[in-house]
Protein backbone atom coordinates (compact mmCIF):
# COMPACT_ATOMS: atom_id res chain seq x y z
CA UNK A 1 0.00 0.00 0.00
CA UNK A 2 2.79 2.45 0.94
CA UNK A 3 4.57 1.66 -2.34
CA UNK A 4 1.44 2.53 -4.33
CA UNK A 5 1.01 5.81 -2.44
CA UNK A 6 4.65 6.72 -3.08
CA UNK A 7 4.27 6.07 -6.80
CA UNK A 8 1.10 8.13 -6.91
CA UNK A 9 2.81 11.09 -5.20
CA UNK A 10 5.76 10.84 -7.59
CA UNK A 11 3.38 10.84 -10.56
CA UNK A 12 1.62 13.95 -9.30
CA UNK A 13 4.95 15.79 -8.85
CA UNK A 14 6.03 14.89 -12.38
CA UNK A 15 2.72 16.12 -13.82
CA UNK A 16 2.94 19.41 -11.92
CA UNK A 17 6.50 20.07 -13.06
CA UNK A 18 5.57 19.23 -16.65
CA UNK A 19 2.71 21.72 -16.50
CA UNK A 20 4.95 24.45 -15.18
CA UNK A 21 7.44 24.00 -18.00
CA UNK A 22 4.76 23.66 -20.66
CA UNK A 23 2.62 26.64 -19.67
CA UNK A 24 5.25 29.18 -18.63
CA UNK A 25 5.17 28.81 -14.86
CA UNK A 26 7.84 29.69 -12.38
CA UNK A 27 10.48 27.64 -14.17
CA UNK A 28 9.88 29.23 -17.55
CA UNK A 29 12.03 32.11 -18.82
CA UNK A 30 10.39 35.41 -18.02
CA UNK A 31 9.42 37.71 -20.94
CA UNK A 32 12.40 39.76 -22.09
CA UNK A 33 10.54 43.07 -21.81
CA UNK A 34 9.62 42.68 -18.15
CA UNK A 35 12.86 44.05 -16.66
CA UNK A 36 12.24 45.92 -13.45
CA UNK A 37 13.60 49.25 -12.31
CA UNK A 38 12.95 52.83 -13.30
CA UNK A 39 13.70 53.55 -16.96
CA UNK A 40 16.30 56.10 -17.93
CA UNK A 41 15.01 59.40 -19.29
CA UNK A 42 15.92 60.18 -22.90
CA UNK A 43 15.43 63.61 -24.46
CA UNK A 44 15.42 63.66 -28.27
CA UNK A 45 15.53 67.12 -29.88
CA UNK A 46 14.86 67.18 -33.62
CA UNK A 47 15.37 70.27 -35.76
CA UNK A 48 12.31 71.54 -37.61
CA UNK A 49 11.83 72.95 -41.11
CA UNK A 50 14.71 74.64 -42.90
CA UNK A 51 15.29 76.05 -46.36
CA UNK A 52 15.92 73.23 -48.77
CA UNK A 53 12.90 71.21 -47.64
CA UNK A 54 9.82 71.71 -49.85
CA UNK A 55 7.25 74.10 -48.38
CA UNK A 56 4.64 72.23 -46.38
CA UNK A 57 6.95 69.25 -45.84
CA UNK A 58 8.63 68.16 -42.62
CA UNK A 59 12.28 67.81 -41.68
CA UNK A 60 13.32 64.19 -41.22
CA UNK A 61 14.82 65.13 -37.86
CA UNK A 62 11.43 66.34 -36.65
CA UNK A 63 9.63 63.29 -38.06
CA UNK A 64 12.01 60.87 -36.35
CA UNK A 65 11.89 62.68 -33.00
CA UNK A 66 8.10 62.70 -32.94
CA UNK A 67 7.88 59.07 -34.10
CA UNK A 68 9.98 57.98 -31.10
CA UNK A 69 8.22 60.22 -28.56
CA UNK A 70 6.89 58.14 -25.66
CA UNK A 71 8.61 54.97 -26.86
CA UNK A 72 10.40 52.66 -24.45
CA UNK A 73 13.90 51.79 -25.62
CA UNK A 74 15.21 48.39 -24.53
CA UNK A 75 18.86 47.33 -24.41
CA UNK A 76 19.24 43.55 -24.44
CA UNK A 77 22.02 41.06 -23.86
CA UNK A 78 22.99 38.26 -26.25
CA UNK A 79 20.15 36.06 -24.96
CA UNK A 80 17.54 38.74 -25.65
CA UNK A 81 16.96 39.60 -22.01
CA UNK A 82 16.42 43.28 -21.20
CA UNK A 83 19.34 44.66 -19.20
CA UNK A 84 18.38 48.36 -19.30
CA UNK A 85 15.64 50.58 -20.66
CA UNK A 86 14.81 54.21 -21.24
CA UNK A 87 11.78 56.27 -22.17
CA UNK A 88 11.92 58.86 -24.96
CA UNK A 89 10.61 62.40 -24.59
CA UNK A 90 10.82 64.38 -27.82
CA UNK A 91 10.79 68.05 -28.72
CA UNK A 92 11.14 69.97 -31.99
CA UNK A 93 13.54 72.91 -32.06
CA UNK A 94 13.75 75.77 -34.58
CA UNK A 95 16.63 76.13 -37.02
CA UNK A 96 17.54 79.57 -35.69
CA UNK A 97 20.61 80.74 -33.82
CA UNK A 98 18.87 82.19 -30.79
CA UNK A 99 15.87 79.86 -30.80
CA UNK A 100 17.48 76.43 -31.02
CA UNK A 101 18.87 75.90 -27.53
CA UNK A 102 16.31 77.49 -25.13
CA UNK A 103 13.72 74.69 -25.68
CA UNK A 104 16.44 72.11 -25.00
CA UNK A 105 17.53 73.87 -21.81
CA UNK A 106 13.90 74.09 -20.68
CA UNK A 107 13.33 70.37 -21.35
CA UNK A 108 16.53 69.47 -19.49
CA UNK A 109 15.35 71.51 -16.51
CA UNK A 110 11.93 69.83 -16.58
CA UNK A 111 12.91 66.22 -17.31
CA UNK A 112 16.38 65.90 -15.74
CA UNK A 113 17.31 63.45 -18.51
CA UNK A 114 20.07 60.88 -18.49
CA UNK A 115 20.60 61.07 -22.26
CA UNK A 116 20.13 63.98 -24.68
CA UNK A 117 20.25 63.34 -28.42
CA UNK A 118 20.01 66.05 -31.09
CA UNK A 119 18.92 65.20 -34.63
CA UNK A 120 19.45 67.14 -37.84
CA UNK A 121 19.26 66.32 -41.54
CA UNK A 122 22.40 65.95 -43.62
CA UNK A 123 23.77 63.91 -46.50
CA UNK A 124 24.31 60.65 -44.61
CA UNK A 125 23.65 58.88 -41.34
CA UNK A 126 26.55 60.23 -39.30
CA UNK A 127 27.00 59.93 -35.56
CA UNK A 128 28.78 63.20 -34.77
CA UNK A 129 31.32 63.23 -31.91
CA UNK A 130 32.93 66.57 -32.81
CA UNK A 131 31.58 70.10 -33.03
CA UNK A 132 33.62 73.09 -34.21
CA UNK A 133 33.77 76.38 -32.33
CA UNK A 134 32.15 78.37 -35.14
CA UNK A 135 28.76 79.66 -36.32
CA UNK A 136 28.11 80.53 -39.94
CA UNK A 137 24.85 80.99 -41.83
CA UNK A 138 21.40 82.53 -41.61
CA UNK A 139 18.31 81.53 -39.64
CA UNK A 140 16.27 79.02 -41.63
CA UNK A 141 12.75 79.78 -40.43
CA UNK A 142 12.47 82.68 -37.96
CA UNK A 143 9.03 83.44 -36.53
CA UNK A 144 9.63 87.08 -37.32
CA UNK A 145 11.51 87.47 -40.65
CA UNK A 146 12.50 91.01 -39.67
CA UNK A 147 14.51 89.50 -36.80
CA UNK A 148 16.39 87.03 -38.97
CA UNK A 149 19.94 86.48 -37.69
CA UNK A 150 23.06 85.82 -39.76
CA UNK A 151 26.28 84.56 -38.22
CA UNK A 152 29.43 85.23 -40.24
CA UNK A 153 32.18 82.97 -38.87
CA UNK A 154 31.46 83.80 -35.22
CA UNK A 155 32.90 81.71 -32.37
CA UNK A 156 30.34 79.82 -30.28
CA UNK A 157 32.60 80.06 -27.24
CA UNK A 158 35.07 82.94 -27.59
CA UNK A 159 38.37 81.78 -26.17
CA UNK A 160 37.07 78.23 -25.90
CA UNK A 161 38.57 75.09 -27.49
CA UNK A 162 38.39 74.74 -31.27
CA UNK A 163 36.43 71.49 -30.92
CA UNK A 164 34.23 69.91 -28.29
CA UNK A 165 33.02 66.35 -28.13
CA UNK A 166 29.91 64.77 -26.67
CA UNK A 167 29.67 61.67 -24.49
CA UNK A 168 27.65 59.10 -26.42
CA UNK A 169 28.98 55.60 -27.29
CA UNK A 170 29.72 56.65 -30.87
CA UNK A 171 31.58 53.57 -32.05
CA UNK A 172 29.05 51.17 -30.52
CA UNK A 173 26.19 53.06 -32.18
CA UNK A 174 27.81 52.85 -35.61
CA UNK A 175 28.62 49.16 -35.22
CA UNK A 176 25.08 48.33 -34.08
CA UNK A 177 23.56 50.15 -37.04
CA UNK A 178 25.92 48.42 -39.45
CA UNK A 179 25.14 45.04 -37.90
CA UNK A 180 21.45 45.74 -38.55
CA UNK A 181 22.25 46.39 -42.21
CA UNK A 182 21.96 50.17 -42.04
CA UNK A 183 24.82 52.26 -43.53
CA UNK A 184 26.25 54.58 -40.87
CA UNK A 185 29.53 56.26 -40.06
CA UNK A 186 31.26 58.22 -37.29
CA UNK A 187 31.99 61.90 -37.85
CA UNK A 188 35.42 63.41 -37.35
CA UNK A 189 37.51 66.57 -37.09
CA UNK A 190 38.58 67.98 -40.43
CA UNK A 191 41.46 70.22 -39.40
CA UNK A 192 41.38 73.91 -40.33
CA UNK A 193 40.08 75.79 -43.33
CA UNK A 194 42.39 77.91 -45.46
CA UNK A 195 41.25 80.89 -43.34
CA UNK A 196 42.20 79.07 -40.13
CA UNK A 197 38.70 78.11 -38.97
CA UNK A 198 38.24 74.74 -37.20
CA UNK A 199 36.20 72.20 -39.17
CA UNK A 200 34.35 68.96 -38.42
CA UNK A 201 31.78 66.86 -40.25
CA UNK A 202 28.74 68.69 -38.75
CA UNK A 203 29.74 71.80 -40.73
CA UNK A 204 29.28 75.27 -39.28
CA UNK A 205 25.51 75.60 -39.23
CA UNK A 206 22.90 74.79 -36.56
CA UNK A 207 23.68 71.06 -36.42
CA UNK A 208 27.25 71.92 -35.53
CA UNK A 209 25.98 74.44 -32.99
CA UNK A 210 24.11 71.69 -31.11
CA UNK A 211 27.09 69.33 -31.36
CA UNK A 212 29.44 71.91 -29.82
CA UNK A 213 27.17 73.87 -27.50
CA UNK A 214 25.47 70.81 -25.95
CA UNK A 215 28.62 69.39 -24.29
CA UNK A 216 29.63 72.94 -23.34
CA UNK A 217 26.26 73.53 -21.62
CA UNK A 218 26.46 70.21 -19.76
CA UNK A 219 30.00 70.93 -18.58
CA UNK A 220 29.32 74.50 -17.48
CA UNK A 221 26.20 73.48 -15.56
CA UNK A 222 27.86 70.38 -14.05
CA UNK A 223 25.11 68.10 -15.32
CA UNK A 224 25.29 64.31 -15.27
CA UNK A 225 24.04 63.87 -18.84
CA UNK A 226 25.29 61.91 -21.83
CA UNK A 227 24.77 64.22 -24.81
CA UNK A 228 25.46 64.13 -28.53
CA UNK A 229 24.17 64.63 -32.05
CA UNK A 230 23.33 62.57 -35.12
CA UNK A 231 22.91 63.65 -38.73
CA UNK A 232 20.18 61.65 -40.48
CA UNK A 233 19.47 61.15 -44.16
CA UNK A 234 17.08 63.28 -46.10
CA UNK A 235 14.11 61.55 -47.72
CA UNK A 236 14.47 60.27 -51.28
CA UNK A 237 11.50 62.36 -52.39
CA UNK A 238 13.10 65.48 -50.92
CA UNK A 239 16.18 64.84 -53.02
CA UNK A 240 14.27 63.96 -56.17
CA UNK A 241 11.54 66.62 -56.05
CA UNK A 242 13.67 69.77 -56.29
CA UNK A 243 15.80 68.16 -59.00
CA UNK A 244 12.70 67.37 -61.05
CA UNK A 245 11.37 70.91 -60.65
CA UNK A 246 14.70 72.34 -61.78
CA UNK A 247 14.90 70.10 -64.83
CA UNK A 248 11.32 70.80 -65.91
CA UNK A 249 11.61 74.57 -65.51
CA UNK A 250 10.79 76.09 -68.90
CA UNK A 251 13.54 78.67 -68.42
CA UNK A 252 16.37 76.21 -67.80
CA UNK A 253 19.28 76.51 -70.23
CA UNK A 254 20.58 73.46 -72.12
CA UNK A 255 23.85 73.74 -70.19
CA UNK A 256 22.08 73.75 -66.81
CA UNK A 257 19.83 70.89 -67.91
CA UNK A 258 22.88 68.78 -68.75
CA UNK A 259 24.56 69.70 -65.47
CA UNK A 260 21.60 68.84 -63.25
CA UNK A 261 20.46 65.70 -65.02
CA UNK A 262 23.97 64.24 -64.80
CA UNK A 263 24.83 65.40 -61.27
CA UNK A 264 24.79 62.71 -58.60
CA UNK A 265 22.45 62.93 -55.62
CA UNK A 266 23.64 62.93 -52.01
CA UNK A 267 22.55 60.03 -49.84
CA UNK A 268 18.96 59.42 -48.79
CA UNK A 269 17.02 56.66 -47.06
CA UNK A 270 13.38 55.75 -46.42
CA UNK A 271 12.06 57.31 -43.23
CA UNK A 272 11.04 54.02 -41.55
CA UNK A 273 14.56 52.64 -41.91
CA UNK A 274 16.02 55.86 -40.54
CA UNK A 275 13.70 55.80 -37.51
CA UNK A 276 14.80 52.26 -36.72
CA UNK A 277 18.45 53.25 -37.05
CA UNK A 278 18.02 55.97 -34.42
CA UNK A 279 16.18 53.50 -32.21
CA UNK A 280 19.17 51.16 -32.49
CA UNK A 281 21.52 54.02 -31.63
CA UNK A 282 19.47 54.88 -28.55
CA UNK A 283 19.62 51.24 -27.42
CA UNK A 284 23.41 51.54 -27.34
CA UNK A 285 23.13 54.85 -25.44
CA UNK A 286 20.93 53.17 -22.83
CA UNK A 287 23.30 50.21 -22.60
CA UNK A 288 26.33 52.45 -22.05
CA UNK A 289 24.54 54.72 -19.58
CA UNK A 290 23.49 51.70 -17.52
CA UNK A 291 27.08 50.48 -17.42
CA UNK A 292 26.83 47.46 -19.71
Amino acid sequence: MKKKVGLAVLLVVVLVLSSLFAFGGVFAKQPADQAGGKPLTILVAGYGWYRGIPEGQINNAETIALALDGEMIFARDASGTVIAKGKVHSIVIPVTWYGAWPPVAEAIEELNPDIVLGLGTGGSLTIEPWGSNLMNGTDADPEDPSQEVTMDHVAIDPGGPDWRTGSLPYDAMVLAMLEAGTPARRGYQRGYSSEGYPMATPGWYLCNFFTYYGPMYVEENELDIDIGFIHVWNRPEYRAGPRYETLTDSNISPEDFTYWIERSHSSSMEITRTINAIRIGLQECVRARAGF
